[in-house]
């Protein structure tokens, strides 16, 4: 969570490595903006400014819906049976998930689940690998913002109507109903974190 202290030595004795591989994803999470690093003190996880996880999930629908809409017109009869199949393992993951303040890992997995098998219906490899490298920004935001990425009824809706969109074979549908639930996300999580940035003055 935004604030909390990490320590090199810690982390490699929980994960009963080296410090070296830890230090290298240390420095790289620095310099993708996730950690500060001090010196002689440890790394401590950032919190993000609101103006840039607006901006990040403004670029992140434009993306996600470009894939969704390409998945919407390059979807088969044969590849919908896949994707009912994905959705249904995705709803039986989310009965069992735990509450909002869990922290569950059920939910990534299930949204990564959902989103990956859009990809495939896309056939898109450059765009996807493009929306797919956004995904773990965007789970770092939200649960900073939120602490989890539990899925609230307003995320279950927006997926509803995603699949749909994809099943009827409806692009604009599928790529305004991404871009519409990403804003919102990122809406919610700016508006989140201004008021945590609020406090911390």
């Amino acid at each position: 969570m935004p604030g909390d202290w990490l320590s090199v030595v810690a982390v490699a004795d929980r994960l009963g490595c080296s410090r070296v591989p830890v230090m290298e994803a240390v420095k790289r999470l620095a310099s993708e903006g996730f950690l500060t690093i001090v010196p002689q003190v440890g790394c401590q996880v950032v919190l993000p400014a609101p103006e840039e996880v607006h901006d990040f999930f403004t670029l992140f629908a434009a993306v996600e819906g470009c894939v969704t809409r390409l998945a919407a017109e390059r979807r088969t009869e044969e590849d919908l049976v896949g994707f009912r199949q994905v959705c249904q393992r995705v709803d039986s993951m989310l009965k069992t998930a735990g509450g909002p303040t869990s922290r569950d890992p059920a939910y990534r997995r299930a949204n990564l689940l959902f989103h990956q098998e859009l990809h495939r219906l896309a056939r898109a490899p450059s765009a996807c690998a493009i929306a797919a490298n956004l995904w773990d920004r965007s789970d770092f935001y939200i649960k900073a913002a939120f602490g989890s990425l539990y899925f609230s009824p307003a995320v279950q809706r927006s997926h509803a109507a995603i699949r749909r969109a994809v099943v009827h074979g409806n692009p604009d549908a599928a790529e305004a109903a991404v871009e519409r639930h990403l804003r919102t996300v990122g809406a919610g999580v700016s508006a989140r974190l201004r008021g945590a940035t609020k406090k911390s003055l």
